[in-house]
Order: structure tokens, then sequence, then C-alpha cells
């Protein structure tokens, strides 16, 4: 792989978006005696003008490109593919968008437009000569790929891999097919219709010679990445068998269990629907009046109500058409929408099955024989008589179920199930699925979802088995790696992932350093950006890029210009749908694109000061919209750190500041910009004094390498399952002044910073 950087830039005419508007021979001239090559192309993006940049790599060994044209969100995977095969890969071609955030977005002349996307190419360029590009590297599946819990969705995942040709552990807690089905009714009540088929499925995969099967057993322990991992499974006498596995399939339930003592459970005529089950299939079919209340709305679970109401639907149909004496009423918040067909409200008409809405104002009260509530027809109280009350089941991971979960490290905790709360990134930025997970954990399902689920698990893992055997399945580009000489095992990038690409590592020396696992890593970076003692880089997409970018943009600037860093979710496709609707805003603000503001270190922060810019803006996602969860959260600790040390050296805190945009509202992002740029003219530069620049390198140096201020940062970033977002600033106000305490005992200060003028206008600082 290239380490020496051998730079071409291409500039994009871009029919009459660019050259009009920007004066392209200036800007050429301007770039080439800093470029390997430089020249301007018609469109670049367009087979001829891709042949001109192919044919011109090729001709001056270049290792490094940079298309100044249009929107590198649409165009940069185009370029990337097209030179892949010279060895150009993702990470070493960028774009520096110039019709959207030059060319049109003001009134400034062609050279006053040349000048400016001077400063943003020659940025660019920084950032390029400070990649350290990887090779691309295969990932290897050369073990079998195991499937753990003891869910039912384990024996379709196995089926799809035996039939697929793929080598599978199975490892289970019974063999038993006759216990496996027994426990359907805890997890899947009203599903009987569909246990003899899972029987038969169960005792095919059971029976079959190429699947090892692991009995009576559980996992212990897991370590290692896709392609690598290692299982401790324990037998029901204890002893350990260590397993070597390529990929993991967790196949799990939720447990079903009753709600609290007010409504009336007593587990023999109050029940939940899979005690119901388990008293048809011990005592026969109930007599009398049966009541189904679905109340999951009681329980605060609404979304769990449909599928409560489609396992009474089927229980009542099957008491129904057994015993035609029976009177079932499923009784339901009128809130809620009856999941069933046309032909299923006929046929409950035709068996007699009644269907009671409640209002929704006043709550049901449980009564012996009698369910009180107010009916909607005439708000007067009602009763229902019943000789059995059938309730929602409440449902959570518990158990066994529970235990497995934490040993497969599953970290989120947004909800009580599995599903949690992941990155809405691009396919192509990650490798696979976090461990594949099947069954009611995963999220609340009947049945046949659990084995629709199992069934695509199995056909992924076959697909990516399949793909690594003919050598087409690579790692990722952008992911972190972890330096296991830097790693003290605080754990804070773990805590911190929210896609659960980080695990323990064993290490020789007896600490536990953290390990990345590139198939699973969707390049966030906020894991790096918060890790203490910078173990963790970003491949391909570093810090060190992030500071140079930023230092020579910073370095170029005029007096009242600033640095935006915008995020490609937010912040940059609205300035690019601001262009597309013909609005303008101030020239003075320079757009860096980068993939979250989350991944943005404090120390490229505080560079962008130490090297001249006035003014430092992040512009992300909306809070709760964040691509990479808490990607502008993070950010925003990391810019109230520069605001804090910022006030105790007397500069102006609101020279950096934190943004959202949204895509759909440009004129949004131009308000913003313009407010920005127009504080920033208010305040002036910083002063270039000796006291001024001593004062900026102390605080560089304390964001990018203080590790009890890089800790105490980290440790209050939000977590996945945690609620509250940071940038409401409801930070604990007991932390928040022993952090600034902290800061006072921390920061440096620079003997010629003594008794110095504070810029802002504030008055005098005494240190």
């Amino acid at each position: 792989m290239h380490l020496n950087a051998k730079t071409g830039v291409f500039i994009c005419k871009c029919g009459d978006c660019i050259e009009p508007l920007i004066d392209l021979n200036g800007l050429k001239n301007s770039i080439k005696d800093h470029a390997d090559y430089c020249d301007i192309l018609t469109q670049p993006c367009l087979t001829p003008g891709m042949e001109q940049i192919i044919s011109a790599i090729s001709q001056h060994n270049l290792n490094r490109i940079i298309v100044a044209g249009c929107d590198g969100r649409i165009m940069l995977k185009k370029f990337e593919k097209a030179l892949e095969p010279l060895d150009i890969l993702k990470g070493q071609v960028d774009m520096v968008n110039l019709r959207s955030h030059v060319a049109a977005v003001s009134d400034a002349s062609p050279e006053q437009k040349a000048k400016k996307s001077e400063k943003l190419i020659k940025a660019a360029m920084a950032d390029m000569k400070a990649l350290v590009p990887t090779e691309l590297e295969r990932a290897k599946l050369d073990g079998p790929v195991a499937i753990v819990g003891n869910g039912i969705g384990a024996f379709p995942a196995a089926q799809k891999l035996i039939t697929a040709g793929v080598e599978c552990v199975l490892s289970l807690e019974t063999c038993d097919p006759k216990k496996i089905i027994s426990s359907l009714k805890r997890s899947y009540p009203g599903e009987r219709q569909h246990y003899d088929r899972v029987k038969q499925m169960v005792e095919d995969v059971l029976g079959n010679e190429k699947l090892t099967i692991m009995a009576d057993s559980r996992l212990k322990k897991l370590i290692g990445v896709t392609g690598d991992y290692t299982m401790v499974i324990e037998d029901s006498q204890g002893n350990e068998n260590f397993i070597k596995a390529s990929m993991i399939i967790a196949a799990l339930d939720a447990k079903l269990y009753p709600p609290g003592p007010e409504f009336g459970h007593d587990g023999q005529t109050v029940l939940i629907q899979p005690e119901m089950e388990a008293q048809i299939d011990q005592m026969g079919i109930p007599k009398g009046d049966v009541v189904f209340w679905i109340s999951d709305y009681e329980y605060g679970t609404p979304d769990f109500a449909g599928l409560s109401t489609k396992s009474a639907w089927s229980m009542a149909k099957h008491i129904k058409e057994a015993s035609a004496s029976t009177q079932i009423i499923i009784f339901y918040n009128q809130m809620m929408t009856l999941p069933l067909s046309a032909t299923e409200r006929g046929l409950s008409r035709k068996l007699g099955i009644s269907w009671v809405p409640y209002d929704k104002a006043v709550r049901p009260t449980v009564q012996d024989g009698y369910i009180t509530f107010c009916h909607l027809k005439d708000h007067v109280e009602h009763e229902i008589s019943w000789d059995f009350l059938v309730l929602s089941p409440r449902r959570a991971i518990r158990g066994q179920e529970q235990i497995t979960a934490r040993r497969l490290g599953f970290i989120h905790k947004e909800t009580p199930f599995l599903t949690g709360h992941h990155a809405k990134v691009r396919p192509e930025m990650i490798g696979r699925e976090e461990t594949y997970i099947v069954g009611s954990a995963r999220y609340p399902c009947d049945l046949q979802e659990t084995l629709n689920q199992g069934r695509k698990a199995g056909n992924k893992n076959a697909e990516m088995v399949e793909k690594s055997n003919k050598l087409q399945l690579f790692i990722p580009r952008n992911v972190c790696v972890v330096d296991p000489t830097k790693c003290v095992g605080c754990g804070q990038c773990q805590e911190l992932c929210d896609c659960g690409g980080i695990g323990v590592s064993e290490y020789p020396g007896g600490g536990l350093p953290r390990m990345v696992d590139p198939m699973v890593c969707t390049g966030g970076g906020t894991c790096a950006a918060a890790c203490p003692y910078n173990a963790l880089v970003l491949q391909n997409n570093s810090t060190d890029q992030r500071e140079a970018r930023v230092a020579t943009l910073s370095k170029l600037l005029e007096p009242g210009e600033v640095v935006s860093l915008a995020c490609v979710w937010g912040g940059l496709p609205a300035a690019d749908h601001a262009y597309s609707k013909k609005l303008t805003y101030d020239p003075a603000i320079h757009i860096l694109g980068v993939p979250c503001v989350g991944q943005i270190d404090p120390s490229v922060m505080a560079r962008a000061f130490l090297d001249g810019a006035p003014g430092l803006i992040l512009i992300g996602c909306d809070p709760e919209e964040c691509h990479h969860s808490f990607g502008i959260d993070h950010a925003w600790n990391r810019v109230n750190l520069i605001k804090k040390l910022f006030s105790l050296c007397g500069f102006d805190r609101r020279r950096i500041a934190l943004a959202h945009a949204d895509l759909n509202k440009p004129e949004e992002f131009v308000k913003t910009a313009n407010a920005f740029t127009a504080l920033i003219k208010a305040l002036g530069p910083i002063e270039k004094t000796q006291a001024n620049q001593d004062k900026l390198k102390s605080i560089y140096h304390l964001c990018k390498d203080n590790n009890r201020i890089r800790t105490l940062l980290s440790a209050a970033l939000r977590r996945p399952g945690e609620k509250t977002y940071r940038g409401d600033q409801k930070h604990a106000l007991a932390f928040d002044k022993d952090f600034n305490q902290a800061l006072e005992e921390e920061y440096d200060y620079p003997e010629s910073a003594l008794f110095e003028e504070d810029t802002s206008g504030k008055g005098v600082l005494y240190v």
C-alpha cells in the first residue's frame, strides 16, 4: 500500500455550473505547484473524463485522488468503484464540492471564489497526505457456524445451513423434541396449529448427521471476532468444551410472565395466555365465561397489543370450536386497531366470539367474577362476568436467555429486548449484522416471524461463507483498530459503541485490552474520539487526517472566515439542498464534510483555533435522528469542553458552537451559517500574541494528551440505553462543578499568559 502520497487534483467544469462562476484557470495555477498532478476536466464523472483520470493515474503514479466538482455524497462511490482496479481504494479518493458550497451560494467574484476553492482543496490535500491507507483485507470464515441459545429459531437456521453444505454446531439445553415443543407454549401462546409442523422440522434437524450437536449445554464464554470465535460451552455436569466458530447465531426467546398483583393474577382463574394454554392441555377446554383482556395498554406496552390480540384470537377460536357452549369475550382498549381480516371478522361472528372495547380514559377494575369498565356507547359503568380471565403476558428477557445475551456481548438497553438502536448507515459500511439474533428476544413477534428470522439468518451466514470460500468477502475499510500497547482496558469505548463491535481481548500480559470486530464496526468513530489514551484509530479516516485538514484550512483563513465541520447525514446535505433551491449564504463559512460530528476528537477542534481559525461550528443531524445514534450528543460534550477551556483562559466561548440541520430544511441551514459567521465577524480574530498562542497550545495538548480530562469527558458521554440527551444541558451540576475543578487543575497555564487582557473585551483575566 502507498504510504508516500502522490496526489492528483481534478477540477470539474460541471457544464456551466462551475466554470463561469469560479476562475478555474487561476485555481489550477494556485494548486498545481502543491499537487503531483492537476488538471481541469469537463465532466470527470462521465466516461471520457474518467478515462482521463485513469490515464493520469497510470502516467504519474498517483495514489491519492481529489475531484473538485459536485456533491461527493452522490458521486464519490462512482469514483471509488472506477478506480479500485488501480489500487486506489476507499479513503484514497476524496471530493471537494465546489458547485454546491462555493460556485452558486454567494455573489462573490470568480477570483474570490477561486481563493475559497483553493483553501478547501489544499485542506483536502493535507488530509490525503496524512492518510495511512490499509490493505484491502479479505475476511476468512474457516470454522463452523455456531448456533447458541434454546430458542426455536435455531432449527430453521440450522436447516438452511445444512442444506447449503455449511458446517454447523448447535448448542442446546435439551434435545428432546417433546420438551422443545412444550416450551413453545411459554413463549408463543395460541400457536398450536403450527406445533406439528415445527416438531417435524426439529426432529429432522436433530437427526441430521451433518450437524454437530452439543446436548444439554449452554454458552459460558465467548471471545474473538468474526471468523475467529472461541466459545466455552458448559455441559450439565459442569465440564467445559472449547469450540471454534467463524460466526454465531443467537436463538433466544423472550419470557412471558404475569403482571403485578393489581390485575388480580392468581394463576388459577386469572391467568396469562401461556397459563391458559397449559390449562387447556392439562385440564381440557374451559367451560363457562372466558374473557381475554388485551391488557398491554395498561402495562405501558401498547406496541405488543397486536401480538397479544393474535394469540387471544387463536386461542378463542380453538376453545370455541371445541366447546360451543363456552362464552368468549375479547376485551380491548379503544385505542387498539383490531388485527383481523374481513374473513376473520366473519368467522368471529359465526363462532359467537364477542369483541368489546372500553373507554381508554377509565382503567378497568378486576373484581371477583366481574370486570368493571366504562362503555364507549354511553360512558356508563358496565360489568362483564367471567369464570376465567385471561390477561396479556408481560414480555422481557429473563433467566438463562438474559445470561446468554450478556455473554454474547449485547449492550443495547434502550428496550427490554435486543434490537437496540443501531447506526443508520449505508450497507457497505457494515461487513455483517451484529451477531445474528433470532427469536422473540430480538423483538416481540409470533412463531412464524421467529421461524422466518431463523431461515434468514441461516441463509445470510451461508452466503457469507460462500463469499469467503470464493475470496470475495472483504473487511470494510473505515473501521476502528486498537493498539494493545496503549489500551489499558478501561472499557469506555465498549460502553459507548452503538454497533456492538468492541469486545474484550485475551492478552498475554494479563490485561484486558479491547478488540474490534471489523465485520461489525460501522466506522462511526465516536469511540475512537472518546478513548482517553488514543488507543483507538479509525482507519483511513483518522484523527490525524482531520487535524491536518482543519489545520491547513485554518492557516489559510482570512479574518472573519470560519470553519464548519458538517456531517454527511445532516449538515452536508442541508448545504447541498440550499444550492439546489438557489439559496445564498455568507461565503465566509468553509464547509468540511465528515461522516459524523461524533467522531471529531476535541483535539481537532482545538487544532483549528491553534492554527488561526477565529470560529468553528459543527453541524450534525437532528439530535433524535442521529445516524450514529449519539454522534451529535457526544459532539456537544466535546464542544462544551472547548467552551470551558476558552472561559478558563479568557477567550470568548461563543467562538465554537454546535448546530443541527435537516436535509429538508435548507433555509434553516442558511440561517445557521449566516448567524454564526456574523457573530465571528463581530468578535473579530483572536489576536496573535505570544500569550494567546501559548494558551491555545495548552488547550490543544490538554485535549489531545491529558488522560485524566479525556477519561472524565468520556465518562460523561451518553451510553446506549441512556435517554437523556446531553445537548439539553441537563448535566448533573455536581459533576459539572467537579469537571470544571479538574480543568483548572490540569490546564497548563503558560507563564507568558498571566495577567493578559481578555480578548473577548470583558476585562482582565487574572490567573
